[in-house]
């Protein structure tokens, strides 16, 4: 509705200066988001909750202006070691989205910015990639500048097709064949090798973010047979074969001709029972460890439908869901739907830092309904970022092999 300020909603993840973990992509530098966070105050912006913004889509409740929401999914360890000092710092709320199965058990709250400030140790020495402890979780909260709500309780990915699309090899990107096979492991795997918690030469078939379709359950013979095949070949070795694909295609055919498939789908019914088991349990445990209400569900990977708002909403108790969709929130809305905006922190093409920080000045101010930046700063920030992505990525394909 026109008339009615548009509430930004800033999606995070990592805050942590550039690492070469395959997920490094959802870092963003630290002194990134601290001058963000300089802006924002300098701007005069006001950080509000998930509940006050809420309370505004339902009657329109006074919010301050240039009021935004600062949010961080999937609960990475470097939200207390970096974000969280500067937030304070700089006077910010922010609400943390974090999936249960990956919370650090281990009591413990491990040294942060606020340390390095007082001189008790080196930002050099910080332990800060991995996930959050609830202990850490329940220090944030108690500060009243942290809110923590759910992001589901697996966050994986699971099969959802009968067909074969890729094997399980050493350069693979598949890290949640992992997370199935061992959950218990999953609050440490960003610290330690973990590809081999699954069998080289295993089927990895279609598949889809775990609460969006019905679940394919594979056939654990066809799966042995195949790890065998790889492993009397060689084992790991095997994959600097030329055409190890085609061969294991071959041997999986060949065994399906003979045996058939064991392979089934779950129902329709188990489907939707399993997501509201996750929408319920990841609801009650953080509520139980940290004394709190939780009201809000941030969709993993950012991707639902229909039928599983409704679910969230109708039959799990959540207020609201969280989207990806890049606009402000405004009084008219769908109370149950918060949209949100996600910068792009994963371009790494020239001038990162800059662009970075027009891209976010830019559509923060646009949402918000500041004039001077309608057109002006999104035409710096983010076109002229997508037009150095493409010349980068231009440049690395004419670049000639080694």
């Amino acid at each position: 509705m026109s008339g009615y300020p548009g509430i930004p909603v800033i999606i995070y993840h990592s805050i942590a200066d550039p690492h070469d973990h395959p997920w490094g992509f959802l870092s963003l530098p630290v002194a990134v988001f601290e001058r963000q966070l300089a802006y924002l105050k300098r701007q005069g912006f006001h950080t509000v909750t998930l509940y006050e913004l809420s309370a505004y889509l339902r009657d329109a409740q006074r919010l301050p202006p240039k009021s935004v929401i600062i949010t961080f999914d999937d609960g990475f360890l470097d939200n207390w070691v970096h974000a969280f000092p500067l937030l304070k710092k700089y006077g910010m709320r922010a609400t943390v989205f974090v999936a249960t199965d990956f919370i650090n058990s281990a009591d413990c709250r491990r040294p942060n910015l606020e340390d390095v400030w007082a001189g008790r140790t080196t930002k050099h020495e910080l332990q800060w990639w991995g996930y959050l402890a609830w202990s850490e979780l329940k220090a944030m909260c108690a500060s009243g500048f942290i809110d923590v709500q759910s992001h589901s309780r697996s966050h994986t990915w699971h099969f959802t097709s009968d067909r074969i699309v890729d094997f399980h090899h050493p350069q693979d990107p598949y890290v949640w064949l992992a997370w199935n096979a061992r959950p218990e492991k999953k609050p440490d795997w960003l610290a330690e090798e973990f590809r081999e918690h699954v069998p080289w030469g295993v089927p990895v078939y279609g598949f889809e973010q775990a609460l969006l379709k019905r679940r394919y359950y594979e056939d654990v013979c066809l799966s042995r047979v195949l790890a065998d095949f790889v492993q009397a070949n060689g084992g790991k070795k095997y994959f600097e074969r030329l055409n190890w694909r085609d061969a294991l295609h071959e041997v999986a055919s060949a065994y399906r001709a003979r045996h058939g498939s064991q392979a089934y789908y779950e129902s329709e019914d188990e489907y939707l029972q399993r997501v509201k088991g996750e929408l319920e349990s990841s609801k009650r445990i953080i509520e139980e460890k940290l004394g709190k209400a939780v009201d809000f569900f941030c969709w993993p990977g950012g991707d639902f439908t229909q039928t599983l708002h409704r679910l969230a909403i109708e039959q799990c108790g959540y207020l609201a869901t969280v989207t990806t969709r890049k606009r402000p929130n405004r009084f008219g809305d769908d109370l149950t739907k918060i949209d949100r905006t996600y910068f792009g922190q994963s371009y790494r093409g020239p001038f990162r830092d800059l662009l970075l920080f027009l891209n976010f000045c830019a559509t923060v101010s646009h949402q918000s309904g500041i004039p001077i930046v309608h057109w002006v700063l999104p035409l710096l920030g983010n076109r002229l970022m997508r037009v150095l992505n493409r010349m980068g990525n231009r440049g690395r394909r004419q670049k000639p092999a080694p």
